[in-house]
């Protein structure tokens, strides 16, 4: 179904305030969801590691006490709401097995694709929204993005864009990786997330979502598909999704625009 400039009542890329940046309550949500008639919760927890001596991470035993939270109110409000539960999660070659064997994680039942750091992530903060500026940073970007959406295990690709807030010029590099990046998604029938969290940023045409970006989606057969990103409740209100879809709009992109996304549900051992 495509969009049509009403609000869709399935809301992807949500977090909780375990992830340490979020002020999101699942009862908070749970409660303001079924005040307004939202029919699909598809919650994205940041993926915990094994030392977690990343930044923004929940533990395991917290996605745990969620996960359990989230089953109880499926139970509960069955037939009025469904709330699915994975992570967002990067994919770096040094820990490929890691990411791999996610998909036999009792906790979880798929992953999107939101890259937040260069290299070796469980010894860098280099993070792609403050440290993309050369022509280098572009092409590790698209080769961990290529090697993220071919491996068959993500569901969608969160913020496509957020390396340009960075890079903050569009040259003929950033041209390149665009294109690139949409052609990646045609190729592997990925849908990308116009995000609506970074509509709460300065609008100069870089930050995500990036107008320079999306207007190279216009007229290709990519699928585009408003995310939250919701870490709190404004994030996730019809108000704030409706911002990000009219913007969408006016870019151009009504006819990109989908309203669900099919989950790679994961099969457990």
């Amino acid at each position: 179904m495509i969009y049509n400039c009403v609000i869709v009542k399935n809301i992807i890329h949500i977090h909780d305030e375990i992830c340490g940046h979020a002020s999101n309550k699942l009862e908070t949500v749970v409660v303001y969801a079924l005040k307004h008639h939202y029919q699909k919760l598809v919650y994205s927890e940041h993926c915990p590691l094994d030392d977690n001596k990343i930044i923004f991470r929940p533990s395991h035993d917290e996605i745990k006490d969620l996960r359990q939270r989230i089953d109880k109110f499926n139970k509960q409000y069955q037939g009025k709401l469904l709330i699915e539960f994975g992570y967002e999660a990067e994919y770096p070659k040094a820990h490929r097995a890691y990411f791999q064997n996610l998909v036999h994680d009792s906790k979880i039942d798929y992953l999107i694709f939101g890259n937040h750091f260069y290299g070796d992530q469980w010894k860098t903060h280099r993070l792609i929204m403050d440290c993309t500026h050369s022509k280098q940073d572009l092409d590790e970007y698209y080769e961990y993005a290529k090697d993220a959406i071919s491996s068959g295990i993500f569901s969608l690709f969160a913020h496509p864009d957020i390396w340009l807030g960075s890079y903050h010029k569009w040259d003929d590099a950033a041209i390149k990786l665009t294109d690139d990046l949409i052609k990646l998604c045609i190729q592997y029938d990925m849908p990308m997330g116009f995000n609506a969290n970074g509509m709460h940023r300065e609008r100069d045409g870089f930050n995500y979502p990036s107008e320079l970006f999306w207007k190279r989606i216009v007229g290709t057969k990519a699928k585009v598909i408003i995310e939250a990103d919701a870490h709190d409740l404004e994030t996730l209100s019809e108000e704030w999704l409706a911002l990000a879809q009219k913007e969408a709009v006016r870019i151009g992109l009504k006819s990109n625009l989908i309203d669900d996304i099919k989950l790679k549900y994961f099969k457990k051992k």
